[in-house]
């Protein structure tokens, strides 16, 4: 018998969880710092659309502003790993449930919005 084993059965609990919340663990960051990137400016902007323009620009705009470019970074560092953890589960074999990919996946879809709005209006 080789001792290669790759199954999942072979693998201790530990890392099997750990592989399988990681892509939503980075999606889940990814959202958190595209949300403080967005909260600069794009957040502002709906929030004026509303007529709450003076509450998120009072609160948001000051604190994060200077922060943005980071936050950007971070969110997309976050997303770009979250999607290749996400793809490599699918693609040998140990996916997980289909709720979790579904909402790893909105997660980055939504992440991926954000960081295009505070970009774009950064």
């Amino acid at each position: 018998m080789s001792n290669d084993v790759k199954s999942e059965a072979a693998l201790p609990a530990r890392l099997v969880s750990l592989r399988a919340i990681g892509p939503a663990a980075l999606a889940a960051g990814g959202v958190a710092a595209a949300f403080g990137a967005a909260s600069c400016c794009a957040i502002p902007m709906l929030l004026g659309g509303i007529g709450l323009g003076g509450l998120g620009s009072a609160l948001f705009m000051p604190v994060l502003a200077p922060f943005q470019p980071y936050l950007l970074a971070a969110a997309l560092a976050c997303l770009i790993a979250g999607g290749a953890l996400l793809w490599r589960r699918q693609t040998c074999g140990s996916c997980g449930t289909r709720v979790t990919t579904t909402l790893t996946l909105a997660g980055l879809v939504l992440g991926v919005t954000l960081v295009a709005l505070g970009f774009t209006y950064g």
